[in-house]
């Protein structure tokens, strides 16, 4: 119990003290300078970024000329990429299906419930049910021909 009491007493006392310091609320002219900072300190990222690929890039390129210096003394042909040969829409070097349009999708999902529906019915009542199915066509039909729309 004691020790709590100590460390009530103590802890607020730290926290006065810690506003005195200086560690308290940041004024205006800081915070402009802090975004200065940070403003130039992408900058210099952006920069030094810059500089990196771009000594990449020649490294690269010193290297290829070197390559092709190596294959014209020893006539060694430079190996194609077999992926930048084929175009890219051929669905032979795909390693997956083709994917389907959503058409196609809409119309195999109507036949998978076409087909449960009546793969679990007797083969006497799968006619019925296209029967049935079919009668609000045929009215609708009969309806068309007496009955003019004006």
């Amino acid at each position: 119990m004691a020790s709590f009491i100590a460390k009530q007493l103590v802890g607020k006392q730290m926290d006065s003290v810690k506003g005195a310091v200086g560690g308290g609320e940041a004024t205006g002219e800081d915070a402009e300078k802090l975004a200065e900072q940070q403003a130039e300190i992408a900058e210099a990222l952006a920069e030094e970024k810059r500089k990196r690929d771009e000594k990449h890039r020649k490294m690269e390129a010193e290297r290829e000329e070197m390559r092709q210096g190596i294959r014209d003394k020893y006539n060694i042909q430079k190996k194609e990429d077999p992926l930048s040969m084929m175009p890219p829409d051929d669905p032979a070097g795909r390693l997956g299906r083709k994917r389907k349009t959503p058409e196609e999708l809409a119309a195999e999902r109507d036949l998978e419930d076409e087909e449960d529906f009546t793969s679990v019915l007797p083969e006497g009542m799968r006619d019925t049910v296209k029967n049935v199915t079919a009668v609000p066509q045929k009215m609708l039909a009969d309806a068309k021909e007496k009955c003019v729309i004006q």
